[in-house]
């Protein structure tokens, strides 16, 4: 039996504005039939905190024998605590332990410059290519001052589809089986996730691989995929395994994340959920309304919006045959327009906006520059892969030819990662036409993860970008800084 702890922010709303005075504490057991009985200790003390989601098999009854071994997951929340304080967290379970040092997040941005609000990025994980624990060793590393306040996980934590050449049964309960052995060693390893996962408080949103290639459309690598009934149960047994490990415990799939640290509020869009296979749409309606009423608080309380989804809006309409064989964009989608327009109405209104996201395989940092007044309007820091996917025959290609360059010239530290595609000219060029012209400020090849530093500067704020590449070489592995970006009031 293994036990897990990792800390989860709590959605800020009107109800409850501020967000240090509570978390919520994620547990996974593994490696049971049934979940023994659970007892919590909050920095010594005996605790009971109130279960958001009581410790439960992932896998439902109806597709795993009640003796077998499984996973369990749960969600509990801790409230009464301070903002940004240490505690330290501690279960017993059936004869074993866990302990957990979280810390809660702060009501607000400090004033204070030297003491800025650090988030990091993390998206498209493949776990077979992370076989010496790199990324743990690199997130490891960011300690004391660089420590993390809050993660965001942009997608593709899993790769369910992969290995390729894997023999999928068309059946729900061994899909289910399947997919938790996945999720299971990138949460619990050894290695795998965890070092992120325990970092700080961490909120997940999904892209195509928490499913399949290029969901919810059939994909020609994902056999699986070629019928309705197919994309059903595969689809039932993904979001079982999701809705377990990654699903916030207030959400239900497509809904959105809101958090609010003042003057930063954050809004994490679930795009890829919900998608329609007419490609209607990439957002529920509901979650339309939801960033509605965010991108409009944001300008009437003159906040610095931050919005997070899996793929970037930058990304321009790809053909049928990139769509299927690859993944289609969310400029493909029919409520595209309307995303754009929404986010776009809060630099038209006077504030200026910074778009997070994954996915591509590379990293940038655009800097979309309102042609009418010249200023910084919207933002884009791409953060991807963390451990990049293999590509059999393609990958042993690449490194090939990485060492042959190598011994006529300067080596190249990323054979097998593409370099980072420009920005194009302007932004969502169908919808706002020539208003927002792209400058792109970096472009970052190779695994990588991503570390944002948020300090107030006047009565603006000042984003520090830097990129942490994921290397064996340490030569390679030094930080890159980007910025600061400036986010001021237009």
């Amino acid at each position: 039996m293994d036990i897990r702890l990792y800390p989860r922010p709590v959605p800020t709303s009107a109800a409850h504005p501020t967000a240090g005075d509570r978390l919520q504490v994620w547990i996974g057991v593994s490696g049971v039939a049934a979940p023994p009985p659970v007892r919590w200790w909050l920095n010594g003390n005996p605790v009971a905190p109130s279960p958001v989601v009581a410790l439960d098999s992932v896998r439902s009854p109806g597709v795993v024998p009640s003796a077998a071994s499984r996973a369990f997951t749960g969600v509990y929340e801790f409230t009464g605590l301070r903002p940004e304080s240490l505690y330290r967290v501690r279960v017993e379970s059936g004869g074993r332990e866990a302990s957990l040092e979280m810390r809660t997040l702060p009501d607000q941005l400090s004033t204070d410059a030297n003491h800025p609000f650090h988030v990091l990025l993390v998206s498209c994980y493949y776990q077979p290519e992370d076989r010496n624990e790199l990324v743990s060793a690199v997130v490891g590393q960011l300690k004391g001052a660089l420590r993390p306040h809050l993660t965001l996980l942009l997608g593709d934590q899993v790769y369910l589809d992969l290995p390729t050449l894997t023999d999928y049964k068309d059946d729900t309960a061994w899909l289910a089986a399947w997919f938790e052995r996945d999720y299971v060693r990138n949460w619990h390893g050894p290695g795998g996730l965890g070092a992120v996962l325990s970092s700080a408080p961490c909120i997940s949103i999904p892209d195509d691989h928490e499913y399949w290639n290029n969901a919810p459309h059939y994909s020609p690598v994902v056999g699986n995929s070629l019928s309705a009934e197919g994309r059903q149960r595969w689809r039932a047994a993904a979001e079982m395994l999701y809705r377990g490990f990654q699903l916030p415990a207030s959400l239900e799939f497509g809904d959105s994340f809101i958090l609010d640290i003042p003057p930063l509020s954050f809004f994490l869009a679930d795009s890829r959920s919900r998608r329609s296979e007419d490609r209607s749409q990439a957002m529920t309606p509901e979650a339309r309304q939801a960033l509605k009423e965010w991108c409009d608080r944001v300008a009437r309380e003159e906040l610095f919006g931050i919005f997070a989804t899996g793929q970037s809006l930058y990304d321009e309409q790809v053909g049928s045959l990139t769509g299927r064989v690859a993944d289609y964009a969310l400029a493909n989608y029919g409520d595209y327009p309307e995303i754009v327009r929404l986010l776009t109405s809060i630099p038209d209104r006077g504030q200026p906006i910074l778009c997070l996201t994954g996915d591509v395989h590379w990293g940038r940092v655009t800097k979309g520059v309102d042609v009418k007044t010249g200023q910084g309007a919207l933002y884009e820091v791409i953060s991807s892969p963390s451990a990049l996917v293999s590509s059999v025959g393609l990958d042993q290609f690449k490194k090939v030819g990485g060492f042959l360059g190598g011994l006529f010239g300067k080596p190249d530290p990323w054979p097998r990662h593409a370099p980072p595609a420009k920005p194009p000219d302007f932004l969502a060029m169908p919808v706002r036409h020539k208003q927002y012209r792209s400058a792109e400020l970096r472009g970052q090849p190779g695994d990588q993860v991503v570390l944002l530093s948020f300090m107030r500067a006047g009565y603006g704020v000042d984003v520090r970008v830097t990129y942490y590449p994921i290397h064996e070489d340490a030569r390679v592995r030094q930080p890159i800084a980007v910025g600061p970006l400036q986010l001021r009031s237009l």
